[in-house]
């Protein structure tokens, strides 16, 4: 029984996975919108990005304080907090009569996801026998993964159909579904921790540095650095590394960092998530901008590289528990590059079911490196660095999220044109994937699993 996860376990973690699911699904579902939402709220698509941005930091935000939540406030509480937050924010959303409106809605969205994404790789952890880590680590990746694809399909059949607030009102049953699940299977049996005490300073410090930067970057359309700005992000960040590395309340334990094994998997883990939003984001509106697909034909261009990840991911963990991580972070990034390469040097050959094979392609190799990197990144770690190292890889995944969504939007809101933007976007993504190679190499040398 020792190498068999229960029933019990196994419906607890799905019930949390469930709000991530959800969450994520939403927000990029929100992207094949993004033409009707500028008509509809007469403003530029640089500013209704933000209902993807806003979403992104609010989870990143969030996520920071998983470590100390989760030595704090026992599991059931926050999936019970997770629940409430995506409730509220979704009928915010549905119901929102202007941008703020819809952004409060979107933020709401993002605390629930915030508490629930770590949380639910946290119940892995603790709730799977070590012999299946990869194979339930690969399927929290499936969530997180899969998520962002096949929110597009989803919301491009809706709002062809029943209109852009249906993403919204039909997500409201997700509650309920997890309620039933988790009632009785997610209890508060586990010890917590009353007299730890939170760095608000340091969250403070590190929340200004993320906000700032991601308007930083997004201003840089106009063509000019935000010198405040800049000089605020700077001071701020700088100020949250003095800050962690010198009190002893609880935040998040940037020592780990240090651990160049770590390290040289949480960039490529946090890249592939930048590559993943962004052209999440650009690829549904070249489709119907460029190619002249219907909302429908846009969100679906990603559903197929979708599916193919997602039912692949729990095999990518099997193969870490049988083999380990070198040959498949390998294998999985060679993948991922090629497929940019094709998309970059043929971006204006390729017809919509190219480019939808093409995703395929990227997905794939992209899935196998980002979920096996992720699980090796914490299951290397010893038991009481787990948590804090799963709250880093979850924040810094949100944040460049964030980053690849506002760098995304840039490159097609470029003069040249959305055609010419998609296409150095993904020369960018290319030019990352040798940059991932570099640090897998560099990893190997520091030994392996």
């Amino acid at each position: 029984m020792e190498n068999k996860v229960s029933t019990k376990n196994a419906m607890a973690i799905i019930a949390v996975a469930l709000v991530s699911f959800s969450g994520i699904m939403a927000e990029t579902a929100m992207n094949v919108t993004f033409p009707v939402l500028t008509r509809y709220f007469s403003t530029s698509l640089n500013s209704i990005q933000w209902v993807t941005t806003a979403y992104l930091l609010s989870v990143t935000i969030m996520i920071t304080t998983s470590a100390y939540l989760n030595k704090r406030y026992n599991t059931r509480y926050l999936w019970l907090a997770s629940l409430i937050f995506f409730a509220t924010g979704t009928l915010v959303g549905g119901l929102a009569s202007n941008l703020p409106v819809l952004l409060i809605g979107r933020v709401l969205e993002g605390l629930a996801a915030g508490i629930s994404m770590p949380l639910m790789f946290n119940l892995i952890v603790q709730l799977v026998p070590r012999s299946k880590i990869g194979v339930w680590m690969g399927i929290g990746s499936m969530v997180v993964s899969l998520a962002p694809s096949f929110g597009p399909t989803y919301g491009g059949a809706l709002i062809d159909t029943l209109g852009w607030r249906s993403i919204f009102f039909i997500l409201l049953i997700v509650p309920i579904i997890s309620l039933l699940l988790g009632w009785r299977t997610i209890d508060n049996s586990e010890e917590t921790q009353a007299n730890v005490s939170f760095d608000v300073l340091a969250f403070g410090l590190l929340s200004v540095s993320l906000i700032t930067a991601l308007i930083l970057i997004n201003q840089l359309e106009n063509g000019t650095v935000n010198i405040l700005l800049l000089g605020v992000t700077i001071v701020s960040l700088t100020g949250f590394v003095i800050r962690s590395l010198t009190s002893k309340q609880t935040f998040l334990n940037i020592r780990l960092l240090s651990n160049s094994k770590f390290l040289f998997l949480l960039l490529p883990v946090v890249l592939y998530m930048f590559a993943n939003l962004g052209i999440n984001l650009l690829l549904p509106n070249y489709s119907q901008k460029i190619l002249n697909t219907s909302s429908f034909w846009a969100g679906f261009s990603l559903l197929p590289g979708t599916l193919l990840g997602g039912i692949l991911n729990p095999y990518f963990g099997h193969l870490y528990d049988k083999h380990g991580d070198k040959t498949p972070l390998l294998v999985g990034n060679m993948i991922f590059g090629i497929s940019l390469l094709v998309m970059a040097y043929f971006t204006k050959n390729l017809g919509i079911i190219a480019f939808i094979l093409m995703y395929m392609i990227f997905t794939f190799g992209r899935n196998m490196a980002f979920s096996i990197g992720m699980t090796a990144s914490i299951d290397e770690l010893s038991r009481d660095k787990k948590t804090d190292a799963t709250a880093i890889l979850q924040s810094a995944q949100m944040f460049m999220g964030a980053l690849g969504t506002t760098v995304a939007a840039l490159y097609g809101a470029q003069k040249s044109g959305l055609a010419v933007g998609f296409q150095h976007f993904l020369w960018l993504l290319f030019f990352i994937s040798l940059v991932i190679f570099i640090m897998f190499f560099a990893r190997q040398k520091t030994g392996n699993k």
